[in-house]
Formats: C-alpha cells, sequence, structure tokens
C-alpha cells in the first residue's frame, strides 16, 4: 500500500511539474496503473482533473535503450522514442485524418530533446483491451478496414512517421544490417540466417506506408463487440506494409485471416508475402514482437495469408 501511495504521489509530482510547463488542468488525483508487461517502456497514471479523467504517460530512457523493439526501431527507423513524443501530434493528426478507428484526444505531449519529461497526456477512453477471447468476424473486420485504409497512404521513401526521407534503395541494406547485428548478439545462425540472406535479394518494397510495429490486440479498447480506440501510438513509423502483415499473420486463425483479406481488398490488393516472409519473421523475432522466445517455432509458424 505504501508502495502505491508513493507511485500515485510520484503521478501528481509529475503533473504539477508538466503543468507549470503547459496549460493543463487542475490535478484532483493520480493513479498509478499497473504495466500489463516487465518491460513496458512507459509508466502510467489516471489523472482525475478538472477537465475530465486522462491518461499520463512517462517514458523512461534507460528502459527504452534496453528493449529490443526500441534498440532495432532506433537502428532501421532512427526513432527515438524519448526524444520523438515531443512530435507526438504529428501521429495523432495522421491518425485522426487516415485511420478510421477512434484515438484518444491528445492533450499534451513533450520529449527530452525538449528539456521536459518524455510524456503523453491523453484524454480517457472507456473500453476494455481486446483478447483473444474477444475476436469475432465483426471486431476483424473493423481491425482490418483500419489497416487497409492506413495502407492506402501510399509513398516511395520510409523512415519516422513525421520525418520519412530514407529512399527505397537503402530498405535492403539497412534490413540486413540490422539483421546481422542484432542475430550476432542472440548468436542466430545457420540455417535460419543463410535463408534469411538468401532471400533478401527479393526484399524490395513497392511503396511504404503507415505501420504499426507493435500491432497486437492489447492495444485497442473494445466496447459492445465495437472497437472503441487505438490506444497506443507509439510505434508508428513509414515501413512495408508486408512487415506488418507478416506480424499480424501470428495472430489470426485461418478463418479470422480470410475474413481480414476479404475485408483489406475491399481497399487495395492483398500483398505477396513469400518474398518477404523470412526476413520480416527473423527482424521481428529480433524485436520481442510477441514474446515468442523459440526461433524455429516462430520461423515455421502457420501461413495464413
Amino acid at each position: 500500500m505504501v508502495e502505491k501511495r508513493d507511485s500515485d504521489k510520484a503521478g501528481s509530482n509529475l503533473f504539477q511539474q508538466l503543468k507549470s510547463d503547459s496549460a493543463l488542468p487542475e490535478l484532483y488525483s493520480a493513479e498509478r496503473i499497473p504495466s500489463l508487461f516487465e518491460d513496458s517502456t512507459h509508466q502510467l497514471w489516471r489523472c482525475e482533473t478538472a477537465d475530465g479523467d486522462m491518461i499520463l504517460k512517462r517514458c523512461h530512457r534507460t528502459t527504452v535503450e534496453q528493449s529490443p523493439i526500441w534498440q532495432m526501431m532506433h537502428q532501421l527507423f532512427d526513432v527515438s522514442l524519448p526524444d520523438d513524443l515531443a512530435h507526438f501530434h504529428a501521429i495523432q493528426a495522421m491518425l485522426e485524418k487516415q485511420g478510421v478507428l477512434p484515438i484518444p484526444e491528445l492533450i499534451a505531449c513533450g520529449g527530452e530533446a525538449d528539456d521536459s519529461a518524455a510524456f503523453v497526456l491523453s484524454r480517457v477512453v472507456e473500453g476494455e483491451a481486446i483478447q483473444k477471447k474477444h475476436l469475432t468476424d465483426d471486431l476483424v473486420i473493423q481491425f482490418a478496414r483500419q489497416i487497409a485504409t492506413l495502407h492506402l497512404k501510399q509513398q516511395t521513401t520510409w523512415g519516422k512517421l513525421f520525418q520519412a526521407d530514407k529512399v527505397a534503395e537503402d530498405w535492403p541494406a539497412m534490413l540486413l544490417k540490422t539483421l546481422l547485428r542484432h542475430s550476432r548478439k542472440l548468436r542466430i545462425g545457420e540455417p535460419w540466417l543463410y535463408k534469411v540472406m538468401t532471400q533478401l535479394e527479393q526484399v524490395t518494397p513497392r511503396y511504404f506506408v503507415p505501420i504499426m510495429l507493435d500491432n497486437r490486440w492489447d492495444q485497442y479498447l473494445i466496447n459492445d463487440n465495437k472497437i472503441t480506440a487505438l490506444v497506443d501510438l507509439d510505434a508508428f513509423v513509414i515501413g512495408p506494409p508486408e512487415l506488418e502483415l507478416v506480424l499480424l499473420e501470428y495472430q489470426l486463425d485461418q478463418k479470422q485471416a480470410d475474413v481480414f483479406v476479404q475485408e483489406y481488398q475491399k481497399y487495395l490488393a492483398f500483398p505477396d508475402i513469400a518474398s518477404y516472409r523470412l526476413s520480416y519473421r527473423l527482424l521481428l523475432f529480433l524485436m520481442n514482437a510477441l514474446g515468442e522466445s523459440n526461433l524455429d517455432r516462430w520461423m515455421t509458424s502457420p501461413h495464413r495469408w
């Protein structure tokens, strides 16, 4: 109980610190929200304010630097989460314009590069985090519609969502460099590394789109079989659509995948990911995208599309 009170006090102190630099409403109370994962990069508080309930997310650089996904996001996409949170409004604006799912209203944000705490303050959206038990065809259709409409926003360069200035020709080389560097750390060798290196010659994306590299069901809220919000927007970049589709392939059974593809194709042709699958599966494994620790099981997971 003492630990909880200390944590709530820390949230209150942080809010007051941010309030001194921003036009934030009066704070009544701050209650710490437990992290879902041990390696979560944010501390969360639910804040009761004079302008309604809000969620305060505080990012810690040390945790980010130790996180596999953010290490690779930095190397491959030049994303530095604690610094780039200052540009969170750009992510918000893109999703409001291009996506079809609601997102929480952004109240304030800041990055450490601005000599302030790396934080996001958003208005609370009520709902329950989606779990596998919630999945219905209607829910998969809503999800597919969101992914497809974002994939319609196509461009020839890639990188940060708000500064995608890397040319397409650099993607294979940067991907190879990232895979080799992090494969050495985990001592991943043949046969998978050899197979991936052989396939990399075919990894030539035709275009790049907004993708979410930690796209999981628990990033979305549900109420009465309807997705009420996408609440975690940190890991959006401009990258190849096939990379996100390889990640989603792990999270659907075959029936759900068929429903997803059928809805996706109402907006644009579904990419052929056969020549990309192994390279992107290894990349996602190195990112610890879904927590799998067995490389063989990960690489041989069923093909859904």
